[in-house]
């Protein structure tokens, strides 16, 4: 509606509206502004201009600029958010397997989908609404899975289909964010149990009737998709070992 964004709020939207705000007030401008609640009792986020992936999957997006420039941008992002302090009581929208504790606030949904582009490469991040504490390179994991990507049909993008391609790419991934020796080593199972909680969380979510959630588990297509993502990451984990090592 205009320059703004509606959507309905949770149990988890104050925790995150905070969060938002701290980010606003570290000049982190890659994350949308909370004006507020509506008249109707939805969630008011500025609306932030630029292209995304959602219009034919363009290449500009697959880039390995682009690839590079998200992993600076969840880099910074993890930095300012290490001094933000939630109140005890926030309540967050935790995913099934996920780790309820860690020293950032993990977005938990960092993805071409969920990017806003400029100039071919990654100038914000959208849907924030399963923000909650973990470890920064459980975060990492899933940009992994999305960014890099792991996706066990790729060959039909038309990108080369041997793992070496992919494997290539994790490691810039990695540089880019500037991974530590231990969290580098740790990335290629966190990648597995990632996908793991994808798939929990589907299953959880949808068969609870879930708005949104319950369509995607009846339809079937997304819990394919990522039980072959991770078949593909599961057959490969030797070669991403030594990728990222």
């Amino acid at each position: 509606m205009g320059d703004t964004v509606r959507r309905p709020v949770g149990a988890w939207t104050p925790a995150v509206h905070q969060l938002l705000r701290h980010l606003e007030a570290h000049g982190f401008e890659a994350a949308p502004r909370v004006i507020g609640l509506d008249e109707q009792g939805r969630e008011v986020l500025t609306f932030i201009h630029g292209s995304t992936d959602s219009s034919g999957d363009p290449d500009w997006v697959w880039s390995e600029r682009a690839l590079v420039e998200a992993g600076r941008l969840i880099r910074r992002y993890h930095d300012l958010c290490r001094s933000f302090r939630p109140p005890v009581d926030a309540e967050w929208q935790l995913m099934v397997g996920a780790p309820a504790e860690g020293e950032v606030i993990c977005h938990n949904d960092l993805a071409p989908f969920n990017t806003v582009y400029d100039g071919g490469v990654p100038v914000a991040f959208l849907d924030w609404d399963l923000a909650a504490p973990g470890p920064p390179v459980w975060d990492v994991a899933y940009a992994a899975w999305r960014f890099v990507p792991f996706y066990g049909d790729s060959a039909g993008r038309g990108w080369p289909t041997d793992v070496t391609h992919r494997a290539t790419r994790l490691r810039l991934l990695c540089d880019a964010y500037e991974l530590t020796p231990d969290e580098r080593a740790r990335l290629p199972e966190l990648i597995e149990r990632r996908i793991r909680c994808a798939l929990d969380t589907l299953e959880s979510w949808g068969r609870a009737g879930k708005p949104g959630w319950a369509r995607m588990w009846q339809e079937r297509t997304h819990r394919d998709g990522m039980l072959g993502d991770l078949a593909y990451v599961q057959q490969h984990r030797g070669v991403l070992n030594l990728a990222v090592a």
